[in-house]
C-alpha cells in the first residue's frame, strides 16, 4: 500500500482512508471534475479527517486538501451545537 507523507501527516492511499465521492462534482478545474473528498490521516497516534473538494486520485490534490481543508471533527462539532441549539430552541 501506498502511502503519502505531507507536513507531518501520513495517509494511507487506500479506500479506508481516502473516500471520494465521485458522483459529487463540487466545481472544475481546467474542465477536470472536482469531487467532494475524505481525507483521513494519522498525526502521532491521532486520527485527523479533513475534507475539500479534489480530482479523481490526485495526489497534489490531496496535500492541498491536508493543508488548507477543513477538519471535519470542527465542522461535525459545529453542526451538532447548532442541531443542539435548535432542539432547544424551536423556531
Amino acid at each position: 500500500m501506498n502511502t503519502l507523507f505531507h507536513n507531518g501527516l501520513t495517509l494511507p492511499l487506500s479506500d479506508a482512508h481516502v473516500y471520494q465521492r465521485r458522483g459529487i462534482i463540487l466545481a472544475y478545474r481546467n474542465q477536470e471534475p472536482l469531487h467532494f473528498t475524505i481525507l483521513r490521516c494519522q498525526e502521532g497516534n491521532e486520527v485527523q479527517t479533513y475534507f475539500g473538494a479534489a480530482r479523481v486520485d490526485s495526489i497534489q490534490d490531496f496535500k492541498t486538501i491536508m493543508d488548507y481543508g477543513d477538519k471535519f471533527e470542527i465542522v461535525n462539532s459545529w453542526f451538532n451545537c447548532c442541531h443542539q441549539q435548535r432542539l432547544q430552541n424551536p423556531c
